[in-house]
Formats: C-alpha cells, structure tokens, sequence
C-alpha cells in the first residue's frame, strides 16, 4: 500500500489537478464495480439515509468518486498555498470559530468522514489558526510517516490516539483547536449511541474533553460544492453545561444530530467502507 501511495503522489504532483482527478474517477469506478465488499458496505451504511434504491446505488458510486478526488486533494499538499483558499473555498459561519476561541478554552473541531477532512484540517491552518488533528496511527510504519508528513506540511499536528489523552488535554489549554471525527470509533470502544435510527459505536472523546476542560465544540465540515470548489463550513457551537445534559452520553447523543444533518446533505461524500450500523 504504502507504494500505491507513493506512486499517486508522484503522479498527483507531475499531472494538472483536472487530469489528476480524471484518471482518479476512472480507478474509482473500477473499485466500485470490482469491490463486491466495498460497494456493499457503503450500500449498506448509506440505505437508512436515502431509501429510493435507484438514487441509494448512484449515491454509492459516488462516495467512491469524491474519495478518489479526496487522496488526489491529499497526495497534492505540498501545492496547497493560502492562494488556494481564496479562489477554491467558500468559508461559511467563521465566526462561530473566532467567537468560540476568543474564550481561551480550546476548540474542539467535531467533523466525519465526510468531504474532505484532511484538506479541512489544512484549511483551518491556513487561515492562521493553530490547528491539531487526533489520528488513528496506520499499522505500516511507512504509512504512517506518509500520512503525517503530509498533515506537517500544511502545518497540521498530528496527535496519535496512544497519547491523545495527555496532549490533547495540554493543546487545549494552550488554546488550539483539535480535530476529531465523530462518526465512526476505530479504538474498539463499546459504546452505543443512535444515528439515522440505527445503532453505531461512535467514539467518545470529542465529548470526553468537553467535559472536563469547558472546550468548545465546533461542529467543521470541508464539502466539495463542486467538483474543484469547497465550501468550509462552522456549525453553532456545542457548549457542555450541567444542567443541560443528563450526562456524557446524552451530550454525543445530542451534538450526533449534526452529524446526521451533514451527513443526510452530502451522502455522497461519506466515506464509510465497512459497514458502521450494529444489529441490535
């Protein structure tokens, strides 16, 4: 794998972005086709949001399109300049952010495996926030020194999850603003909450950490409005009180709603390849 991706960032870097993106959707639909069990997990994890089947499989190809243009978005960073963002991307709700860091608590950056993520995580530190992203380390090492080399360079601090715990409770007294995805929880945690009326193990730790630092939840989303234009998107904020919330749960359960909304908005770009819904 780690050649593959070696291989799509030479080939990302040397061809335009528009012929980049065309070899991209033909490997895509290929991997649509071929992939019985990729093309029916995202079937699977997309048939509670759209229930007409017709739209249910093109939606489907599509998930594999848009994330064929995400890793040419990824593989293309060392391109990505602050001249990017002012002809490709739409900034919406900014002040939701500004607002919520002024507060000196920290932000949490609540997002999905929706869009572009990684390119919404560059985004925030181009527009001169310092910005720091919770990942889940890749089991090839090699790998892992890929995907982290290419977040260092649009200035994105990776937090491995073996010590997010500790820098992460550190970053947010310094006042940074962390990216967590919510939709989905790799670590093998148990928990339980509801999304689309289905059960899923969604993580903890956007929650975890708003609990115990007052850090402000932001909900952040980076869509492709088109093929080559963004829209980077600030939701209302999500601000952990007591008296509000029954407990730690009942806080993922309610924020999970913006999940939901995104998600039902731009099913198409949810990148979710195993199934996510647990049968009850």
């Amino acid at each position: 794998m780690f050649y593959l991706f070696m291989l799509g960032k030479m080939l990302a870097l040397i061809l335009p972005r528009r012929i980049s993106y065309f070899v991209a959707r033909i490997i895509a639909v290929g991997q649509y086709c071929f992939s019985k069990k990729d093309r029916r997990a995202v079937l699977y994890n997309l048939s509670p949001i759209i229930a007409d089947k017709a739209r249910l499989k093109k939606c489907a190809r599509g998930v594999f399109i848009n994330f064929s243009y995400y890793l040419v978005d990824f593989f293309r960073f060392s391109k990505l300049h602050k001249s990017f963002m002012d002809k490709y991307v739409e900034v919406i709700g900014l002040h939701h952010l500004t607002q919520s860091l002024a507060k000196g608590k920290g932000i949490i950056a609540l997002t999905a495996h929706l869009g572009n993520y990684e390119l919404g995580a560059a985004a925030i530190s181009l527009l001169g926030y310092p910005m720091c992203a919770v990942a889940l380390p890749h089991r090839d090492k090699r790998v892992n020194a890929f995907f982290d080399g290419q977040r260092h360079r649009v200035g994105v601090e990776v937090i491995p999850t073996g010590v997010a715990v500790k820098r992460c409770f550190a970053r947010l007294r310094e006042g940074k603003v962390i990216a967590f995805v919510g939709d989905r929880d790799f670590s093998g945690g148990e928990a339980k909450f509801k999304m689309f009326s289905q059960y899923a193990h969604l993580p903890k730790g956007p929650a975890f950490f708003a609990t115990r630092t007052d850090a402000i939840i932001v909900p952040s989303f980076f869509v492709r409005k088109d093929k080559f234009f963004y829209q980077l998107i600030f939701d209302e904020p999500f601000v952990y009180k007591k008296e509000e919330f029954r407990s730690e749960e009942d806080f993922i359960q309610t924020y999970t709603k913006v999940l939901e909304k995104y998600i039902q908005r731009y099913p198409e770009q949810w990148y979710m390849f195993e199934k996510c819904w647990i049968k009850e």
